[in-house]
């Protein structure tokens, strides 16, 4: 069975080629708007949008990061001024991660920089690829977990 994609097209798939030029589009976006964080650091102030006061693992498992790359921008975040640690009240050995008031006054700046580089990025592509582009990542994560 001969393969739909080239061998080029499946190293740069696999190598993740087109998500490290994303993150630096991504990351140029933000600097133009006045942004001082990075695609990574938006990642864990996303997951704090959605749910504000959770733990490090927590936010770790959600952004699919170790520990330690965890810890590194959490600290960034935290002297950026959007985060800040406090002990959990039931097990002192754990801090939760809330967002300042500059975290939660960030995400409407924040969110149109990435709505706006979205918009570039997909560009001439229908809502249709954008759907079918969707269920193949889709199906990739499963393919993962197994």
């Amino acid at each position: 069975m001969a393969t739909i994609l080239s061998f080029e097209e499946q190293y740069n798939l696999l190598t993740g080629r087109i998500f490290m030029y994303i993150t630096r589009f991504l990351n140029q976006n933000f600097k133009a708007a006045g942004i001082d964080i990075t695609k990574e650091q938006w990642t864990v102030l996303a997951v704090l949008w959605q749910q504000d006061g959770i733990s490090q693992q927590a936010i770790a498992d959600e952004t699919g990061r170790d520990k330690p790359s965890t810890t590194r921008l959490l600290d960034n975040l935290e002297k950026l001024g959007y985060i800040e640690r406090r002990p959990d009240n039931t097990d002192r050995r754990i801090n939760n991660i809330h967002l300042t008031r500059a975290g939660i006054n960030s995400e409407k700046r924040i969110m149109k920089a990435v709505e706006e580089t979205f918009t570039m990025l997909s560009a001439g592509i229908s809502d249709k690829e954008k759907e079918t582009i969707r269920k193949v990542f889709n199906t990739i994560y499963k393919n993962l977990e197994k």
